[in-house]
């Protein structure tokens, strides 16, 4: 998940905070707000279909779930669209008060830490948007220097040196230690992010060169990143819950789910673009 507020960040624009605000609403709470309807309204019929349709199951418990989680139920990977939305917003007020982004990043790290050394007291999303904000000044600051050739050497040797003798990996949703220092975890992201991005520019230029050259998969992966990324929790966790096929057969359909969702959605979005 670093990687998307670290993107987020290299390709911020500075404008007046008004109109500043106007976009991120528009591009990315009115969407959060669309997704998770569609999200709760797949959830309620879950809830219909298993015979739980009580006030707690279609009220209480998702309202509670959001408060804590920053999503609905089964709009799970939506949480990130609002933590950037409140990252994205924030860091227009720290950009427009000149506050070094240095100290902006020293700071996020530092309260993600204590409230990971403290058990996270409070809601996930506080420590999600504190460590978010801190990539985010990470590549609103430093991201135009990842094509540098001895910036990209150290972090393939930094990224290769972590996976050989052990990775520092968080759980950014939950702000959750899975493996290593917790401290070490945006060292080790960043190592990855130049690395990736490197490659997948590589990747772009030498797709761009063969008969993908008119589609350009790489870019159109990452221009529909949002869709590929809140869409693919209707089919999972509607079929986790109400499988009981085999694991494979389960697999199947989660996979097959996606292409009838995917296919047409995405073509809807590729002639939007086109006009």
């Amino acid at each position: 998940m670093p990687w998307f507020f670290y993107k987020s960040g290299l390709f911020f624009k500075v404008m007046p905070l008004r109109e500043g605000i106007e976009k991120d609403v528009r591009k990315l709470l009115i969407p959060f707000l669309k997704w998770s309807l569609i999200g709760y309204m797949l959830y309620l019929l879950l809830l219909l279909i298993e015979g739980n349709f009580t006030w707690r199951d279609c009220v209480a418990d998702p309202l509670k779930t959001f408060a804590i989680y920053g999503y609905i139920p089964l709009s799970v990977p939506a949480w990130f669209v609002l933590s950037l939305f409140f990252v994205r917003v924030i860091a227009r007020f720290l950009i427009q008060w000149r506050i070094p982004p240095v100290a902006v990043i020293v700071m996020g790290i530092a309260i993600g830490f204590v409230l990971h050394r403290t058990g996270n007291p409070l809601p996930f999303y506080v420590p999600n948007v504190a460590m978010g904000t801190a990539f985010f000044m990470v590549g609103y600051r430093f991201g135009r220097y990842e094509a540098n050739r001895f910036l990209l050497a150290v972090s393939m040797a930094g990224y290769a040196a972590f996976v050989l003798f052990g990775p520092s990996i968080v759980g950014h949703h939950r702000n959750i230690l899975l493996t290593g220092d917790y401290l070490l975890w945006p060292l080790f992201a960043y190592c990855g992010i130049v690395t990736f991005d490197n490659l997948c520019r590589f990747l772009d230029a030498a797709l761009s060169r063969s008969a993908f050259v008119r589609h350009r998969p790489v870019v159109f992966i990452g221009r529909n990143t949002f869709t590929l990324l809140v869409t693919h929790a209707f089919v999972y966790f509607p079929v986790m819950r109400l499988s009981t096929l085999t694991p494979w057969q389960t697999v199947g359909i989660i996979f097959a789910g996606y292409l009838l969702i995917l296919i047409p959605l995405l073509l809807l979005k590729s002639r939007k673009d086109k006009q």
